[in-house]
């Protein structure tokens, strides 16, 4: 059940907002643990085959392999900051609500 507060500013569900940031940080932290087992399990996989099957190994694709953990990285980073910038915005409104309760009392 929705409380009413009484101020006209809020145009977002306070706990849905939440849950967002907590997904978004769970999910930023599953897509760079899937980011790196996919691509040590690539690597490890050029390089195995390379020293069973007796043919010369191709670093510049286990490079290009493992420089998809910096793809995730950018991407767990994009998540962070866009559950940060969440709280951010939560902080500002509460600070604008609190703000037009002492000017509503000083009147």
């Amino acid at each position: 059940m929705k409380q009413n507060t009484g101020f006209l500013g809020t145009y977002f569900d306070r706990d849905a907002v939440l849950h967002l940031e907590l997904w978004a940080r769970i999910i930023a932290w599953g897509v760079l643990i899937t980011y790196a087992l996919e691509s040590a399990y690539n690597a490890f996989q050029s390089v195995y085959g390379a020293l069973i099957g007796g043919y010369p190994m191709d670093w510049f694709f286990v490079f290009i392999t493992l420089s998809r953990i910096l793809q995730g990285a950018v991407l767990w980073v994009v998540l962070q900051v866009t559950a940060k910038i969440l709280l951010i915005l939560m902080d500002i409104e509460d600070n604008a609500r609190r703000a037009a309760r002492a000017t509503s009392k000083e009147s």
